[in-house]
């Protein structure tokens, strides 16, 4: 008993302590980030970085005592926000050693918000969620995309706000486990995700989108038809990234019930699929089409091996996976013959595919 009451008190003193350094690393990340308004270029900048950086570090570690966070998770998050990092936060809009912090900075943002979820605690999922999209929002602002520095200081202070309660609230909150059997979320997510995808059909400019005779990527585009960042753009970024969460939610409860060998290749799949969405969404083809593709071979990898693990000797699985083989046959066969026009062909299938494979997870959904 007193061995257990001595290891609840040195926790206790520890989790004060690390507070204590969090709240000071991030005072040193404000100062020269938001007080100093350090520049870029700056030795100060990197401070800044480095003091934030820290302060992630401190409330991270600080509950890894009941909690671990999930590799598979990590995963999932710093490949997209390093591909956003290294692929559009590029010199000159930071300098090398700031490209450099800020990437490191990103995978540290990943670890944090996959502790979080980990915890189960609402304060701090929302916390680490905030900050998340408040450092989105400063990446967005250091490209210029319209909307993003009237958002950065209100979900940043909130973020803090919410992480600094989070240390204080002692009740036993938490967000419930959520479950596919029950099915309606997944559903939910996905049906949001084709209608973010529909509006932005409607809001492509200059007389709508025709999915037969444009890729999807169309829509993401920086640039459409003379529009910098058009309405449609950020519409696909929602659909994109809701999907994300809506199959993500299919593989983690797919991985939780399978066995050996299975349980590996659909939990990693399933990151390496929803990292691949996301990379799609912050990557557009017109800004670096070779990230963007590598987006794209992400998603179809991670989907093909969840694909390959969920087969089994019935015959609906064997239809799915045969399917699959066909219309992938004939997306490599029409992208690559010259003779065969890009366009209804390439294109069509693309969508087939992509519809496909969403019907798919859903079946898995409400199967298993």
């Amino acid at each position: 008993m007193t061995s257990e009451s001595d290891s609840r008190n040195w926790w206790t003193w520890r989790r004060t302590w690390m507070l204590a350094g969090f709240c000071a690393a991030f005072f040193v990340g404000d100062l020269f980030l938001t007080v100093l308004a350090a520049s870029r270029e700056s030795v100060e900048f990197l401070w800044g970085v480095a003091g934030f950086g820290l302060a992630q570090i401190l409330w991270t570690v600080g509950q890894w005592r009941d909690v671990r966070p999930s590799g598979r998770m990590v995963l999932g998050l710093a490949i997209p926000l390093s591909l956003f990092v290294f692929a559009r936060l590029r010199p000159p809009v930071l300098p090398v050693a700031a490209q450099l912090a800020v990437g490191i900075y990103s995978v540290l943002t990943a670890l944090s918000f996959s502790t979080a979820l980990a915890t189960r605690r609402v304060f701090y999922i929302c916390g680490i969620g905030l900050l998340l999209f408040s450092d989105m929002m400063i990446g967005g602002s250091f490209l210029h995309v319209p909307g993003c520095n009237s958002l950065i200081r209100d979900t940043y202070i909130a973020a803090m706000a919410t992480v600094l309660v989070s240390f204080f609230w002692r009740g036993e909150w938490r967000v419930p486990h959520l479950r596919v059997d029950a099915r309606y979320p997944v559903y939910a997510v996905g049906a949001l995700a084709f209608v973010c995808f529909t509006v932005a059909g409607f809001l492509y400019p200059g007389g709508g989108y025709n999915p037969f005779l444009q890729m999807l990527s169309a829509l993401g585009r920086t640039e459409v038809r003379g529009v910098e960042y058009p309405a449609c753009h950020f519409w696909f970024m929602a659909g994109m990234f809701l999907s994300a969460t809506s199959v993500g939610m299919v593989w983690a409860h797919l991985a939780r019930n399978a066995r050996g060998w299975r349980r590996h290749v659909i939990g990693w799949g399933g990151a390496i699929n929803a990292a691949g969405l996301c990379a799609i969404a912050l990557v557009p083809e017109n800004v670096n089409v070779d990230v963007h593709n590598l987006g794209c071979y992400l998603a179809v990898g991670g989907g093909s091996a969840i694909v390959a693990a969920t087969l089994r000797r019935r015959f609906a699985d064997i239809a799915w996976a045969v399917w699959f083989a066909v219309v992938i046959a004939l997306f490599a066969i029409f992208l690559n013959v010259d003779a065969i026009p890009f366009s209804p062909f390439v294109t069509t299938t693309q969508k087939v595919l992509i519809v496909s494979f969403a019907i798919w997870a859903g079946w898995l959904a409400w199967k298993e």
